[in-house]
């Protein structure tokens, strides 16, 4: 298991990029797994951050983006001013 410090980076990292534009999941994967190494780490904390309204889906389709939710910018401002 990870630390919890690497947990909140990587959530910073995918909300962060959420941030600046929508982004389909597989690029927000590629994104941060290049970064943390694996495509589980990630999906653990998407999952999560999905599941907690941090983030939704824009529309029905499949391969839509998805886009950080004012929840999830609070959460993103709160991870930004840890030291």
């Amino acid at each position: 298991m990870r630390s919890l410090e690497e947990r909140l980076t990587l959530a910073k990292t995918i909300l962060r990029e959420l941030s600046k534009e929508p982004l389909p999941r597989i690029i927000l994967d590629k994104r941060t797994t290049y970064e943390f190494g694996t495509h589980a780490t990630f999906e653990g904390m998407f999952q999560w951050l999905f599941q907690k309204g941090c983030l939704e889906k824009s529309g029905q389709k499949k391969r839509d983006p998805y886009c950080i939710t004012a929840k999830g910018r609070k959460f993103l401002d709160a991870l930004e001013a840890l030291p």
